[in-house]
């Protein structure tokens, strides 16, 4: 086979391939033999075998072009030696002269290069990218340049890659964004992970617009897929920081879809222990798969806002400016931050960087509405322009876009009669079939009238009984025995059982006109916020396990027209929630004591109708509507429980 032809390489690498088979010291390519050894005499003993090999298939080397018994050498752009392979000198010196780009263009292509630790080292250019077009030209700062400099440094010392221990355990890390997805293989020698491999893939245009799940899932199989050669017939350990994947290998019978049901088989072939790892420690495969810092909310780090309020200049104008503020050091979890203490708690000056966080820590829990946003961000945080800025990602959130339906039509709204008490009257209805969650399939919902209240309890079947157990035990058992009980006209709450526990708890029942849901508007709406929330939060299959956190987010939305949370009106105080961290201490308690200042609340308090929008016209369409760019499509046709109303 002369050399020149199109398949010389691969015919050539064949035949070596077959004179050195069994020969496990030897690594081969094309014309390149390359011998390892563990010591010196099994080496000479390892080359006398390859030169036997080699004369006895008629092949010839060329003595000046061999080198023996080196500890370290130069082989295909990578320097080789007992610790491991790094590239050459030579091969980064082009990164290490890389020229500081001009453009916001051509920061953005530098951006795109993988790095260790990439969050916090693209940080300060990163910032420079906001609100800025391709060909700006860039005012470099100090910070910018110090950033540049260690992303360059980065890049030229690449992590050296480990020779594989047969005998040593082994893991693969993987990771996905809606960009790319990654992996690393490691070995764990001596109570190291030493790293063996790294992968990484963008992904195709369908494959970006998979959900969370089924983007984690895709990383991991192509992964195994990508090291199939290193990892089958070896036990080994995955781990990825997306719970629900976790989950899924324990549950193969569910529902999936066929795609799903094709990557998890798969991944099983080769192993089912599974485990989940915290973004933080997933730094690797989270850098491959994504080329910039995404903006998923991990939770607030205490120490890295106190030090950020040092350096943050819109903190420092809040020290310096005459305000209603009052500034003071407030400790808090080994931190000292800067609050404000003006209203009698301590609210901390939220630096720039952290103020994203803070909205989607606060948001996410159950994508609540603008104004309860705001309110819920502004008792905890303080920065300029919270309100303003606060509203517009609000307005600018997909997952509530998509979700959330707007009303279309106004319909008149017949008056109820208002309530004497709390928990006196109770709606009540069902949800459902919803897809198979830990073996439920439907909700049984509750609401009062009065403080609005809202109870869902996962059920497995929707018969009288279990619908009954459900409110004695998760409503009545807490809130007491209510005197009137608004429902549907359902099999459920039609049949004789139900009318019999009514009456033996002295219940007045009430039933909607067939066919006319507005009767019994209270809870439906309730079902509408509830679903929405769902939808905005779910990223697997299992709903059941993202309800009491969709619960909570609603019972602590501050109703718009209350003006209070409902927890506040069954309570008397907020209920704790993520982000929330600061632990009142006794110089910022109030002079009265809970009990007097709950009593005057209450008393102060009394159940209102609702206000009711006029039917000015059988339509309304959004003032936003009239001057946008881009609008979703509402689809109109039929719809799954947890399918989102708009799409793009």
């Amino acid at each position: 086979m002369p050399f020149g032809l199109e398949n010389a390489a691969q015919t050539f690498q064949r035949l070596m391939d077959t004179v050195l088979q069994g020969l496990t010291c030897t690594f081969v390519y094309l014309d390149d033999i390359l011998v390892a050894s563990s010591s010196e005499q099994e080496h000479l003993q390892d080359i006398r075998s390859v030169c036997n090999r080699l004369q006895d298939a008629g092949l010839v080397i060329k003595l000046e072009k061999c080198l023996f018994g080196l500890k370290s050498l130069a082989f295909l752009g990578h320097q080789i030696s007992h610790f491991g392979s790094t590239p050459l000198p030579s091969k980064v010196k082009a990164i290490e002269d890389f020229p500081k780009p001009s453009t916001v263009k051509g920061l953005q292509e530098f951006l795109g290069m993988i790095i260790s630790h990439a969050a916090s080292l693209l940080l300060p250019l990163h910032c420079a990218l906001q609100k800025s077009t391709p060909r700006q030209v860039l005012s470099w700062t100090a910070e910018m340049d110090n950033a540049f400099t260690s992303i360059k440094a980065a890049l030229s010392e690449a992590t050296m890659l480990s020779h594989p221990e047969p005998e040593a355990h082994i893991s693969l890390t993987s990771d996905a964004s809606e960009q790319a997805v990654g992996a690393v293989l490691e070995q764990y020698v001596q109570g190291v992970w030493q790293p063996l491999a790294f992968f990484s893939k963008r992904l195709r245009p369908p494959e970006k617009k998979y959900s969370t799940f089924d983007r984690e899932l895709l990383g991991l199989y192509l992964a195994i897929r990508h090291f199939r050669f290193f990892l089958e017939g070896r036990p080994f350990t995955a781990y990825t920081d997306h719970k629900p994947l976790v989950g899924a290998m324990s549950k193969l019978s569910d529902p999936w879809t066929a795609r799903q049901q094709r990557h998890l088989a798969f991944i099983s072939e080769f192993s089912t222990d599974i485990r989940h790892v915290s973004g933080k420690s997933n730094e690797v495969a989270d850098c491959l798969s994504r080329a910039a810092p995404g903006n998923v909310s991990l939770g607030i780090d205490y120490g890295a806002m106190a030090a950020e309020q040092a350096e943050d200049a819109e903190v420092k104008a809040f020290q310096t400016a005459i305000t209603g503020l009052q500034i003071m050091p407030y400790h808090i979890h080994n931190s000292t931050l800067l609050c404000n203490v003006s209203t009698g708690l301590p609210r901390p000056l939220a630096p720039r960087s952290f103020q994203r966080q803070v909205f989607e820590t606060i948001h996410n829990l159950a994508h609540p509405s603008r104004k309860s946003t705001v309110k819920l961000v502004s008792q905890k945080f303080v920065w300029h322009g919270l309100k303003k800025q606060v509203s517009q990602w609000t307005q600018e959130c997909l997952a509530c876009q998509k979700s959330k339906i707007q009303s279309h039509v106004h319909s008149p709204v017949i008056n109820i009669p208002v309530p004497s008490k709390r928990f006196s009257h109770l709606h009540i209805d069902l949800v459902g079939p919803l897809p198979s969650s830990e073996g439920f399939s439907h909700l049984l919902t509750i609401i009062d009238r009065t403080t609005c209240w809202p109870e869902a309890v996962p059920l497995r079947s929707t018969s009288t009984t279990d619908c009954a157990r459900a409110l004695i035990r998760h409503w009545i058992s807490r809130f007491g025995v209510p005197l009137d009980l608004t429902s549907d006209r359902g099999p459920q709450f039609a049949s004789t059982l139900w009318n019999e526990i009514a009456q033996q708890l002295g219940v007045q029942l009430h039933r909607t006109t067939a066919y006319h849901p507005q009767s019994n508007g209270l809870v439906e709406r309730f079902h509408r916020t509830l679903k929405a929330a769902l939808k905005a939060r779910l990223q697997g299959p299992n709903w059941a396990d993202e309800l009491p956190w969709v619960l909570l987010g609603l019972r602590t939305a501050p109703k718009e027209d209350l003006g209070f949370s409902t927890a506040e009106l069954v309570y008397g105080t907020p209920l704790t929630v993520p982000g929330e961290f600061i632990d009142l201490s006794s110089k910022f308690q109030p002079v009265c004591t809970p009990n007097d200042l709950f009593y005057t609340k209450l008393k102060n308090l009394s159940p209102f109708a609702t206000a009711h929008h006029k039917l000015s016209s059988p339509s309304a369409v959004p003032q936003s509507l009239r001057d946008a760019k881009f609008v979703f499509i509402r689809h109109d046709g039929h719809r799954g429980p947890f399918q989102h109303p708009y799409n793009r």
